[in-house]
């Protein structure tokens, strides 16, 4: 006997809730103990800098360090200043517009004058539901190619079914946008970046495709950095291109899923989704709309067009094109 639907959703929540407590408790174990060392390796360095610099008194010196915090909270670097460099040319700032409409948002830099953030906020308002229609509407587009062409050949082809040949296309497919839009472009970041090894530039590329965008780790920000408008261009091209990669993976895991009738054990509604698919009304052909009288004279019943018989196996005149059962 298969459980409520209501009961397998409490458990699914209950397990999402013991899920999280459980990568909270392991990050607490393995950065705990970095974040000590730290703190132990900085107190040793001020005691030793406060030693031999005796004409610096303390006040002086944390008013320093958080005047210098401040400006980098606010993506301002005091080694990058010293090497010449600027954080608010065109490419750094388109770089920060991609970002940010993408709502990956990496926190560096930031809107320093009240202008700036007043006009984020305004642009942001539009920007991100924008951003948002284009990359859906090419990714759509892009699964029609990449995604219900390639299968609906395979199965016309090779006779087989609908569910073993959208799990083989998406596990193929999946595999396919791993290689190309995670491990490639982290041996290239750790080469370019020069300070980034290869699982940092692996977290970097994971952590900027799934819009996390912690900030940690931003490309081009070194101060040696060759090229850095093209670099930073590349790299914003990257991202958005990138982003739309992710969503195909989605679609096409939820494919997998839609097949195997996963999910429906867990909705609410999961034991009228049979009757609710049969009863859905056929959308009529405009057309044929149209060329029916609205007042028919006669009261005898009027024979409906092949198109629009229910026996019809192929709706070539329907508004939308059902997919492959």
């Amino acid at each position: 006997m298969v459980p409520k639907p209501g009961l397998l959703y409490f458990l699914v929540l209950v397990t999402y809730g013991l899920f999280l407590t459980f990568g909270a408790w392991v990050f607490s174990l393995l950065e705990q103990p970095c974040e000590d060392d730290v703190r132990r390796a900085l107190s040793a360095a001020r005691l030793v800098f406060l030693t031999d610099h005796v004409c610096v008194s303390e006040a002086e010196l944390e008013a320093f360090l958080a005047q210098v915090l401040e400006a980098r909270s606010m993506g301002v670097s005091v080694l990058r200043n010293v090497s010449g460099g600027v954080q608010w040319d065109l490419a750094s700032s388109l770089f920060f517009v991609s970002t940010t409409v993408t709502t990956i948002g990496f926190g560096h830099p930031v809107p320093i004058s009240d202008g700036g953030k007043v006009f984020c906020l305004l642009y942001l308002i539009f920007g991100i539901p924008f951003s948002l229609c284009v990359l859906s509407i090419t990714s759509q587009n892009l699964l029609i190619l990449m995604h219900d062409m390639p299968i609906r050949y395979i199965r016309h082809q090779f006779g087989l079914s609908k569910v073993m040949v959208t799990f083989l296309h998406g596990f193929a497919f999946v595999s396919l946008v791993t290689c190309l839009f995670l491990f490639i472009p982290a041996c290239v970041f750790s080469l370019i970046e020069g300070n980034w090894s290869y699982l940092d530039a692996l977290y970097f590329c994971f952590i900027s495709l799934t819009t996390i965008g912690l900030g940690d780790y931003v490309p081009g920000e070194q101060a040696s950095q060759r090229m850095p408008a093209l670099y930073k261009v590349c790299a914003t091209g990257y991202l958005l291109i990138g982003l739309v990669a992710m969503i195909l993976v989605l679609e096409t895991l939820k494919s997998i899923l839609k097949s195997n009738y996963i999910l429906t054990f867990f909705l609410l509604t999961s034991g009228n989704v049979a009757e609710d698919h049969e009863t859905e009304p056929i959308i009529a052909p405009i057309s044929a709309i149209t060329a029916l009288p609205s007042k028919p004279k006669d009261k005898a019943r009027r024979r409906l067009p092949h198109s629009l018989s229910p026996q019809s196996e192929n709706l070539y005149g329907s508004v939308y094109a059902p997919r492959d059962s």
